[in-house]
């Protein structure tokens, strides 16, 4: 009969951290972080940094947490996008559940504006977090919905398979809850699958199996509930102290139960109430001893069952919630029942009785309370109909009425109307000409503009593949013949006799190196192999390791930029980051460059901060470079704005938004 209740006591407990999804590895997680706020990023991705940092240690120290979350919120104060996505974090601060629910509902509102991957992500967290009070609210059914038809699609549009195969286990929680376990099982495994394919973080894939097999320990599969026990140590054994270790100790402790181990059952429990007590986490220790009174019951060790049971009765975290109360009482009734003490049985089955029906007696209050609502809604649908049939026919005699003098009046002010419209038929064929004399003119200029558009379209191209050529006949041609001089001086060096010719051959072959190596550098300057064979991001990460020196630290951030951006213009993108990382190395004499380039929808954006020379702004208006010119052009072939801020020995900030389609 007890059997039946294994867990069911973990259950809220369980819920609540199930959006959870901090690495295993939270000290490196943390300094990583940390690393980003001290250094030299933008504002934005500071306040993205800080909303981190609040979710990381809200469940370790809320003060700290609430610090970082106000310091994102200050840094975030010009950016409307991160506006919502902060709501997203305020709300999980709210312990009020109404508050929390609307706060992300206003989340939801801000963000439904946007649109792009990493919108779509943060609009499936907050539909889960929304679906969360639901299930806490024992409302399965709104749970489900929201999973299906928000939290779910939104995670697909956003392309993090983590994330939706964590929306399938939530699922999977779901049906277990109810016990429909052939149900669970299938999302449970179609979790593992989507976390498997997604390469998960290894807490979350770990999660997925013990939840699993916690299904097989009900469904009495044991051999399949051990294989998914299994699975998940492996990947937990690197982080022997992560609270993911005190569920796994909990379904460990169950398996062990059923198959009739229970030494090495209460061991499992043992290990998971050790690791609560120094991870602080009260609740989840208790249930751990709870669910050592299932061992002692099914092993007849009544005495000791009932030991537990006394032992969490002045627990408040656990007897604070009735559905534990309720276990507790009847647990202990079933006890004295085995130890013969009727008395004592009968006390707590009268406990357990009041509560029930107290319990069951709130819900059919709130049943009787539903149905009267229906009945009142269903009264008002019927007096609603009875005025509308009434008020229909009054609507009827006054049509007919208002039909009568319509047609009085529709005789004289035909009359009128035709005396009119011999003044409108001129003055319109007056406008109509005149717009399309404006029309046409208009498409003269448009036609203008893209002669204009084609015709830098065809210079750049022509340049680019003009460019190519060069670099192709410099590698493979003259490249080529260097490197034969090289070889031939080589072999020439070893048959020379005397130490003078060695020493100027070697001189020459130093010399021919040098001039392979500049070559090269030309060559790869003209067009980079990276962004034809790899794409824009990796020739970008290449483009800032040449830059990179002993003297001069480039920080490059890129950000959602996709693969499909048509090839001239990553072309484009690529030469004028060029020109910017020149200007700022050779010009600026910069030691320190933070580059970040972005994407959203159709469009790019590309900033650029460095802590060189500057220059007096005024210099542009009189006076611009080759370089310069050639940026410009491509960003205005781009559609795009230019916006350089710059002062003498303050270094220089450059932002640029571009179109790409």
């Amino acid at each position: 009969m007890l059997r039946n209740l294994f867990c069911l006591i973990f259950f809220l407990n369980y819920l609540t951290v199930c959006l959870a999804q901090v690495p295993l590895d939270h000290s490196k997680y943390r300094d990583s972080l940390n690393m980003v706020l001290k250094g030299t990023a933008s504002d934005s991705v500071k306040a993205r940094t800080s909303f981190l940092l609040a979710e990381y240690w809200s469940a370790k120290d809320t003060i700290k947490a609430k610090r970082y979350l106000e310091q994102g919120t200050q840094l975030s104060r010009n950016y409307p996008y991160l506006q919502g996505i902060r709501y997203y974090f305020e709300g999980s601060f709210e312990e009020e559940r109404k508050k929390s629910e609307d706060i992300y509902l206003k989340a939801d509102d801000a963000l439904r504006k946007y649109t792009g991957r990493d919108v779509y992500l943060f609009r499936s967290k907050i539909w889960r977090k929304i679906g969360l009070w639901k299930q806490l609210d024992d409302d399965e059914k709104a749970f489900t919905d929201i999973l299906v038809n928000k939290a779910i699609p939104f995670a697909q549009k956003s392309g993090d398979y983590s994330l939706v195969g964590d929306n399938y286990l939530a699922m999977g929680i779901v049906f277990k809850n109810k016990r429909q376990l052939e149900k669970s099982e299938k999302y449970c495994l179609k979790a593992i699958e989507t976390l498997k394919d997604a390469h998960a973080e290894p807490g979350l894939l770990a999660k997925a199996y013990v939840t699993n097999a916690e299904n097989y320990v009900f469904l009495e599969k044991y051999p399949k509930a051990k294989a998914m026990l299994d699975s998940a140590r492996v990947l937990l054994a690197p982080f022997p102290e992560s609270e993911h270790f005190l569920r796994y100790y909990m379904i460990e402790g169950m398996y062990f139960t059923v198959v009739r181990a229970p030494v090495k059952a209460l061991k499992s429990l043992d290990k998971g109430i050790g690791l609560a007590k120094k991870l602080n986490m009260t609740y989840d220790e208790q249930s751990l001893v709870f669910q050592k009174f299932y061992v002692y019951y099914e092993n007849g060790d009544y005495q000791r069952a009932k030991e537990v049971l006394h032992q969490l009765l002045n627990r408040k975290e656990l007897m604070s919630l009735a559905v534990n109360r309720l276990q507790i009482y009847e647990g202990l009734a079933e006890t004295n029942v085995r130890l013969k003490d009727m008395s004592s049985a009968y006390n707590w089955l009268k406990q357990y009785s009041v509560l029930s029906d107290s319990l069951n007696a709130s819900k059919l209050k709130n049943d009787i309370h539903e149905l009267e609502v229906k009945f009142r809604n269903a009264e008002n649908e019927k007096k609603i109909s009875e005025l509308k049939a009434e008020n229909d026919r009054t609507v009827l005699e006054a049509r007919n009425n208002r039909l009568f003098n319509w047609l009085l009046g529709a005789l004289s002010l035909v009359l009128l109307l035709a005396s009119f419209f011999s003044l409108w038929y001129y003055r319109n064929n007056k406008k109509l000409s005149e717009q399309k004399e404006l029309n046409y003119r208009q498409q003269l200029k448009e036609a203008e503009q893209q002669r204009q558009l084609e015709y830098s379209s065809a210079l750049l191209e022509g340049e680019e593949k003009e460019r190519r050529r060069l670099a192709r006949d410099l590698h493979d041609g003259l490249g080529g013949l260097l490197a034969n001089v090289k070889i031939n001086l080589s072999g020439l060096e070893s048959r020379a006799e005397t130490n003078v010719i060695v020493e100027d051959l070697g001189g020459i072959i130093n010399q021919v190196d040098g001039s392979l190596t500049e070559l090269r550098r030309i060559a790869h300057n003209m067009m980079p192999m990276a962004l034809i064979k790899f794409g824009l991001e990796i020739a970008l990460e290449d483009l800032c390791d040449f830059f990179r020196n002993e003297v001069t630290y480039i920080s490059f951030q890129a950000f959602a930029i996709q693969k499909d951006i048509p090839e001239q213009v990553q072309v484009s993108i690529y030469r004028i980051i060029q020109e910017l990382l020149t200007n700022a190395v050779r010009h600026g004499r910069a030691s320190q460059i933070v580059l970040q380039c972005s994407q959203n929808e159709n469009r790019f954006f590309i900033t650029m901060e460095d802590n060189g020379r500057g220059f007096d702004k005024s210099i542009l208006k009189t006076k611009k470079g080759i370089g310069l010119n050639n940026m410009e052009s491509r960003v205005s072939f781009l559609k795009g704005n230019l916006e350089i801020d710059s002062a003498i020995n303050e270094g220089t900030t450059v932002n640029i938004e571009l179109s790409i389609r």
